[in-house]
């Protein structure tokens, strides 16, 4: 186990070519949803490096960050299912404590919060089983989702956070399960979840609502345009078909906390804050457009290419609860109840009742490092050029694990092959990786989200 460990370290350090050389290749499907509505296109969202050696999480480490700030609002929420599960006395009919993660990747992000979670509820129910059930596409990358698990691929975040040792190593009674059926369906068995948990997944809609013509993403539309009130009205759509099949499948007294990506009352979104000069995806859109110009790509393609996500407002977010009723007070989560203030909901949906919303930041890690680290680097006489070239390598990955997929999607596939669109999405993150060197003090993918708990009552 050992040499397979390092190893699988040798992967995760390896060249690009090594994670090109085993990109996971999907073809576009459509799948009609029991909802009776529009069909859900697959191959949205195909995942980018190595497969079976943890290369999601290795490579967006600042999404440990953001589940590390959820933790104390699911720890507080595990300790109400408890409380719920102790009244009807589920551990003593031998009740499994259930617990889903929606759009889990590689299950890296998410694991030391597991381990927490599993640390109460063996506190509370010592002998009671519980089940980690993780829910992705078919084309995830679930061999590293096992591997973690098990403890073959460590899950630590960018700081050190997290375990070496799996989590059903570490825990007797532990065991973990998977499925490929997309959240926009029935993923789990009516009245069985205690607790479930989904960071950075449910912004995916189920189609591109319209073509985005001069932006690739929707937060980039201007408000009252008609593509900005499509993808609202899109994603509001999506956003109750999720609520819904959650609900079905959560008991009674269960909770589901969520970090979905939003777009702040700043007008603040992934890769956009008030901490860096440049935007990610206007990045993104220039580097594009600039291949257009010079006949690398087509117009076309460029129209193409679009993000089929929506990153919603406080506002979309608590629409289907009726918008925002007060600040939230049945919640003590830093998180929720910050200096902002966050908000419960105004009324129930399918029997779901907001607990607490509110929207968080969480700061790019390998930003942060390039900016702290200025003062070795300059007492050690490191070469600035060069130290700004690997920051360059090292950071963006974490913007190319969710949004290579995109890029090469939007190329024409009937006059291109899957190697020219896959050389072609290389060299527009390999301009990506020139501006960042040029000026690493002024790129970041800051994270801003809508942090929200909700419980199942009569």
């Amino acid at each position: 186990l050992a040499k397979g460990r390092a190893a699988d370290n040798t992967m995760r350090l390896g060249s690009r070519a090594v994670a090109l050389a085993r990109r996971v290749v999907v073809a576009p499907w459509r799948r009609a949803l029991s909802t009776g509505k529009a069909e859900e296109v697959g191959g949205k969202h195909d995942p980018y490096g190595a497969l079976g050696a943890g290369y999601y999480s290795d490579n967006t480490k600042g999404c440990y960050d953001v589940v590390d700030n959820a933790t104390p609002m699911m720890l507080e929420a595990c300790r109400a299912v408890l409380q719920s599960r102790s009244k009807r006395g589920a551990a003593a009919k031998g009740e499994p404590f259930v617990i889903s993660d929606y759009g889990t990747a590689d299950a890296g992000t998410s694991m030391p919060m597991m381990h927490e979670l599993v640390e109460i509820v063996r506190a509370a129910e010592p002998d009671t089983p519980v089940v980690l059930q993780y829910e992705d596409q078919p084309q995830n990358d679930w061999t590293s989702v096992f591997r973690r698990v098990q403890g073959e691929i460590p899950s630590r975040g960018f700081r050190g956070q997290g375990y070496d040792q799996g989590i059903t190593e570490r825990f007797p009674k532990v065991t973990a399960v998977a499925t490929g059926v997309s959240f926009y369906n029935t993923c789990f068995p009516a009245a069985s979840v205690d607790l479930m948990f989904s960071a950075t997944a449910f912004h995916w809609l189920r189609k591109l609502p319209v073509q985005l013509p001069t932006v690739l993403h929707s937060a980039m539309a201007e408000p009252g345009t008609p593509e900005h009130t499509a993808f609202m009205e899109a994603a509001f759509e999506d956003w109750k078909i999720i609520l819904a099949k959650r609900a079905e499948e959560l008991k009674q007294g269960g909770r589901l906390g969520l970090v979905s990506f939003a777009k702040n009352d700043q007008g603040h979104f992934l890769g956009k804050s008030s901490h860096v000069k440049q935007s990610m995806h206007d990045r993104f859109r220039g580097i594009w457009q600039d291949m257009v110009a010079e006949g690398t790509i087509t117009q076309g393609e460029f129209k193409g290419t679009n993000f089929p996500n929506q990153y919603r407002t406080m506002e979309e977010t608590l629409r289907p609860f009726g918008g925002g009723a007060g600040a939230a007070t049945d919640t003590d989560a830093a998180v929720i109840r910050s200096a902002d203030g966050g908000l419960a909901g105004k009324e129930a949906f399918m029997g779901m009742h907001v607990i607490g919303a509110a929207y968080g930041e969480v700061r790019c890690p390998y930003h942060e490092r390039w900016v702290s680290e200025a003062g070795e680097r300059k007492s050690k006489g490191v070469d600035e050029k060069k130290a700004a070239r690997e920051h360059a390598v090292r950071y963006v990955p974490t913007t190319r694990t969710w949004s290579n997929s995109t890029f090469e999607s939007g190329l024409d596939a009937a006059k291109r092959s899957p190697e020219e669109r896959a050389a072609l999405a290389e060299a527009m993150f390999k301009r990506y990786e020139d501006e960042v060197t040029a000026d690493p003090a002024n790129h970041a993918m800051d994270y801003q989200h809508v942090y929200l708990v909700a419980e199942k009552r009569q």
